[in-house]
């Protein structure tokens, strides 16, 4: 696709939303390899720009509350359900290892956006060995 033809990110992005805390957990289903991590930030990036600068992403979900569709329960049964294998880490790792969080699409929807895509190992490191989803359907 075109550079013109991206949709603007920044039209997804929820606004009012306050940060999640650091030690909220931020969910992908998985397995997930170096190479599918690029190859998914690669699929951002030729579809969406930020504020008409191109990126590279990748989406996760982030458990908002303690209980129901965004806790994380929720998230690993509802719209992690099919996967039998899960990927977990904290807001606060992806941001001490320089690793950006946007609020994007329905809540508790969020983009990983990385500077490039070779990127995607350090991505890959922070969000560590894959883990089953006990919640799995």
């Amino acid at each position: 696709m075109p550079d013109d033809e991206r949709s603007e990110l920044r039209h997804r992005v929820r606004s009012g939303d306050r940060p999640p805390s650091p030690g909220a957990a931020v969910l992908r289903g998985g397995p997930d390899t170096v190479s599918l991590l690029k190859t998914h930030a690669t699929r951002m990036h030729r579809a969406f720009v930020l504020d008409g600068a191109p990126i590279f992403g990748i989406s996760v979900f982030v458990a908002l509350d303690d209980l129901g569709p965004a806790s994380e329960r929720g998230i690993l049964s509802d719209q992690l359900g099919t996967y039998s294998s899960i990927h977990i880490c904290t807001v606060g790792e992806l941001l001490s290892n320089g690793l950006d969080l946007v609020p994007t699409f329905a809540r508790p929807h969020y983009s990983i956006l990385l500077p490039s895509p070779d990127d995607v190992a350090r991505l890959a490191v922070t969000l560590g060995r894959s883990r089953v989803n006990k919640y799995a359907q």
